[in-house]
C-alpha cells in the first residue's frame, strides 16, 4: 500500500474540521482538448474505461455525476455496443459544458476522483486554459 493510500485510509473518518490531512484526489486523466473534443465528443482514454467498467453492468452508457467548481451536472459515457475496442467517449451534457466554459483546442482538462461521495457527486472536472500569447509572451 502506498504512502497516499495509506493517509487515505488514515484520514477516514475523522471530520473535515479536526483533519489537518489533506491527500490529493486520485487523477483519472488529463486531456488536451482537441477540435472533436470541442465540438462533438470527449474521447475518454481506454484505461479510464477499464477502471469504471464494472458501473456499466452490460450496459453501452453510463451517466456519471460529475462536479466543476461548484456545480454538479451530469455526463454520459457511452462505448461501442459491439467489439473488441470499446472507444468510451463522454457525449451527452459535454457540449454543453464546453459551450458555457468556453473551452478551446489546445485547453485541457483533468478528470478526478471527487471526495464528496455524499453529495452524490463521483468526479470532478479541473480545466486549464491555454495560455494566451501576446508579443511572444504567455498571459
Amino acid at each position: 500500500m502506498g504512502n497516499s493510500q495509506r493517509l487515505k485510509r488514515a484520514s477516514r473518518g475523522r471530520s473535515e474540521a479536526h483533519s489537518c490531512i489533506q491527500v490529493k484526489a486520485m487523477e483519472y486523466f488529463k486531456k488536451e482538448l482537441s477540435s472533436t473534443d470541442i465540438n462533438k465528443r470527449l474521447a475518454v482514454p481506454t484505461r479510464f474505461f477499464q477502471l469504471i467498467r464494472p458501473r456499466f453492468k452490460g450496459n453501452h452508457f453510463l451517466d456519471l455525476k460529475v462536479k466543476y467548481k461548484n456545480q454538479k451536472m451530469g455526463l454520459r459515457c457511452c462505448r461501442r455496443k459491439e467489439g473488441t475496442h470499446p472507444k468510451p467517449v463522454l457525449t451527452k451534457g459535454w457540449v454543453e459544458f464546453v459551450r458555457r466554459e468556453k473551452l478551446k483546442a489546445g485547453d485541457r482538462i483533468v478528470l478526478e476522483e471527487e471526495d464528496e461521495a455524499t453529495a452524490g457527486v463521483e468526479f470532478r472536472i479541473e480545466v486549464q486554459k491555454k495560455p494566451f500569447r501576446l508579443f511572444g509572451k504567455d498571459i
